[in-house]
């Protein structure tokens, strides 16, 4: 059998997200460029840059921008956009150490089996006091979600474990905003491009709800900003 496609590959997904393949569009990149604050020519890279949506805006801001993304599929969409984008694993990134002044990662780390190796590999490539953008799923106050999921959903966890998994890193939180009502919005997009929320539940955790036993789980999704710890 051929490899299942992913969700992001997907182009009825892809009809449903927009050309940021996440909930809110570029709302969030924006928030946390307001936020950042990062001065003309930073050194900043978009972990899992997709169509190359991120990179290019961050680019429109002044800043030496480029992406990395592990989809051939996505990085031909993106070359059109003519954007400095690279095929890579987020878990052996081709950087030196402390290049890096800020590092996004949208939509990505719930998504990876290795979130451990990848948070390791984004603290070593952020210069000490660099800013690390995370917009993400998260797992809301309820039932316990199974564990090892292969879904894109798979990675999401509660946000106290998040943030610790965070700060093990060396990286650092400054502040967590809930933006749920964004992923609403996303879900309802899906539900009418794949026809019903089983399939949108069944595309996000990787099981078919008809057959998964107990409670689900409820899912949010956030901002978070960290910055890389000083020596």
């Amino acid at each position: 059998m051929p490899p299942a496609v992913a969700p992001y590959e997907r182009e009825d997904v892809r009809r449903a997200t927009g050309e940021t393949l996440r909930p809110g569009g570029m709302a969030l990149t924006e928030r946390a460029l307001a936020l950042c604050r990062f001065p003309a020519g930073a050194r900043v890279l978009d972990l899992g840059s997709g169509t190359g949506a991120t990179v290019a805006r961050l680019r429109q801001e002044g800043l030496a921008a480029c992406g990395l993304d592990c989809s051939p599929t996505l990085l031909a969409l993106a070359k059109a956009r003519q954007a400095p984008l690279i095929a890579g694993l987020a878990t052996a990134l081709p950087l030196a150490d402390g290049v890096l002044d800020g590092l996004f990662c949208e939509c990505v780390l719930s998504a990876v089996n290795q979130p451990e190796p990848m948070l390791t590999e984004i603290a070593r490539v952020l210069r000490p006091g660099g800013c690390f953008v995370l917009t993400d799923l998260y797992l809301r106050p309820g039932p316990t979600a199974q564990a090892g999921v292969p879904g894109c959903a798979g990675g999401a966890v509660y946000q106290d474990v998040l943030l610790e998994r965070l700060s093990r890193h060396g990286l650092v939180p400054l502040r967590f905003e809930d933006h749920t009502r964004l992923l609403a919005d996303l879900t309802c997009r899906l539900i009418f491009e794949l026809g019903s929320a089983s399939k949108v539940l069944s595309m996000i955790t990787g099981r078919d709800p008809a057959c998964s036993g107990g409670p689900k789980p409820r899912f949010g999704y956030c901002l978070v900003l960290a910055a890389k710890e000083s020596l």
